[in-house]
């Protein structure tokens, strides 16, 4: 299945969520446009880790788009909703190494929460992989927003929590791994509604991971530019 299906595929619980939208908003907020994403995996792998993708990033009454999280909002709380939330991962590939097994990209499905406080937005989302490994996943994540103009900036830092059960599928080792990462999101006003994007991030791989001989990496480097059109 290619990146871009696996993409729009995510976007079904988000479409299930648009005739209860009708009832409470009419028009969708927010960001729709088109990028070029980079997603390397940890281990030598023959797939392509580029690929063209939409960009999505709006709310549409309790319906929502993230770039790579999708979901419904479910109930107020805090400062925000606790959410029902899926997440297009591209963590699937075909290893360089015989035999060259082809793993299967994940189909996270939980629940979460987006907190945005006049300190920042704090995130957290705990899955469970449907697809093969089984596994639970747990993200959590802090961002700041800086303005400077036409620009606006969106400094990340968090934590990727795998559980053993999605480690050994994906990176061939038995130990549940805690994966830290850094970010930065940046939006660029073209004029008008037009906004070029890009959005940066490293992530540090576990010591967990790393124990396997057939990844020879520390860290991930993945990102995404866009272009797209803002919703009033």
């Amino acid at each position: 299945m290619s990146a871009l299906y696996r993409r729009w595929a995510a976007t079904a619980l988000l479409c299930a969520g648009c005739a209860q939208a009708q009832e409470t908003a009419n028009h969708l907020v927010g960001d729709v446009g088109l990028g070029v994403s980079a997603a390397p995996v940890a281990v030598a792998a023959q797939s392509r880790s580029t690929g063209l993708v939409p960009y999505l990033n709006f709310d549409y009454g309790p319906a929502f788009a993230r770039i790579d999280t999708f979901g419904i909002k479910l109930a107020p709380v805090g400062y925000g909703s606790v959410e029902l939330v899926t997440r297009a991962m591209e963590d699937g590939y075909r290893a360089s190494a015989p035999p060259q097994a082809r793993q299967s990209s994940s189909l996270p499905l939980g629940l979460g929460t987006l907190q945005v406080t006049p300190v920042g937005a704090f995130m957290a989302n705990l899955y469970r992989d449907l697809g093969k490994s089984h596994g639970a996943m747990l993200d959590l994540m802090y961002a700041a927003e800086i303005e400077q103009g036409r620009y606006a900036f969106y400094p990340q830092a968090g934590l990727e929590y795998r559980s053993a059960s999605y480690v050994r599928y994906y990176d061939g080792v038995t130990r549940h791994a805690n994966n830290l990462f850094v970010g930065l999101l940046v939006e660029a006003h073209l004029g008008g509604h037009w906004y070029l994007v890009a959005n940066l991030r490293r992530t540090w791989l576990d010591d967990s991971i790393r124990n396997n001989p057939a990844v020879r990496r520390r860290s991930l480097d993945s990102g995404l530019v866009a272009l797209s059109y803002r919703f009033d």
